[in-house]
């Protein structure tokens, strides 16, 4: 995905079937050790009961106007909630957790 990280707040964010899931509200960039320069977003769900969850970037792709992930919607709806959260940077643990969720045991190298 080739575009500043900051002109996807307010993009829907669609999952592995196209549906939108939600709008993206925020951009996180994982600690540098971590090797992940895709990062995570925050997106916001719902209209009655809003929700936020934080989205891995790994393998997402930019179509159109939305930003599509390889992540099914349940996947999506059980994500960490980190919400809100201070700088664009997620600290170590939150980090692992977003990556574990996400990507498990099987993590790309």
């Amino acid at each position: 995905m080739l575009t500043p990280m900051d002109d996807l707040i307010g993009r829907d964010l669609r999952d592995s079937g196209n549906q939108p899931v939600g709008k993206i509200t925020a951009v996180y960039q994982y600690p540098t050790d971590m090797n992940a320069p895709w990062g995570a977003v925050a997106i916001s769900q719902g209209l009655i009961r809003r929700s936020t969850h934080l989205v891995d970037l790994e393998q997402a792709a930019l179509e159109g106007e939305a930003v599509r992930v390889p992540h099914a919607r349940q996947i999506i709806k059980t994500a960490p909630n980190y919400a809100p959260m201070v700088g664009d940077t997620l600290a170590d643990h939150h980090a692992a957790d977003v990556r574990a969720h996400y990507w498990g045991a099987a993590q790309p190298a």
